[in-house]
């Protein structure tokens, strides 16, 4: 007899069963804490996406500030190369 013969002899299927109709009982005191584990990893995921979307926000407000500031300062010293060529 082979090993499959002898695990599905009906000796053994009688003790399948029985296993089988044995009720799983879950503390779920342990089910919740896993299910705040996983909210608590999602609200951090979601607070760090939304952090970085501000963080390149606060950049591009940054550059487009430096840039428009640089534009002006350009514009006010050609201004005065301008003034300082046509005094000579």
């Amino acid at each position: 007899m082979t090993t499959f013969a002898q695990w599905r002899s009906p000796a053994s299927r009688g003790a399948l069963s029985r296993l089988e109709q044995k009720p799983r009982k879950y503390d779920l005191r342990v089910v919740d804490q896993f299910y705040r584990y996983c909210q608590a990893i999602s609200r951090t995921d979601r607070h760090r996406d939304e952090v970085h979307t501000r963080s390149q926000h606060a950049m591009r407000r940054t550059l487009w500030t430096m840039l428009v500031a640089g534009s002006f300062l350009f514009y006010y010293l050609i201004e005065r190369a301008a003034q300082a060529m046509s005094l000579f």
